[in-house]
């Protein structure tokens, strides 16, 4: 994938969970309390995806692409089909 298509990626993903302001959790050693809180943090993820993907540091914002791809589809905030066509080359 190419950082052009994970920053189109990272902009839609950040639309849909828009409603939730980015917040870092604080730990990582227990569950986060809430689903707003647990979607806060992703929102947060995708805040920092963007900044590797500017820096060319593709990597690791590819691998929490994958942790954030699956958080979506387990909270019914997207179906696997969309997930598939999203990370889809043009």
């Amino acid at each position: 994938m190419t950082g052009e298509k994970l920053l189109e990626i990272i902009s839609l993903y950040d639309k849909i969970l828009a409603p939730y302001p980015a917040k870092q959790l604080e730990r990582y050693d227990v569950f986060p309390e809430t689903d707003e809180e647990f979607l806060a943090h992703l929102r947060w993820m995708l805040g920092e995806m963007r900044e590797r993907a500017l820096n060319g540091k593709l990597k690791k914002a590819l691998r929490w692409l994958g942790f954030i791809q699956g958080v979506l589809a387990g909270k019914a905030l997207r179906t696997i089909a969309q997930l598939r066509e999203d990370s889809r080359s043009a």
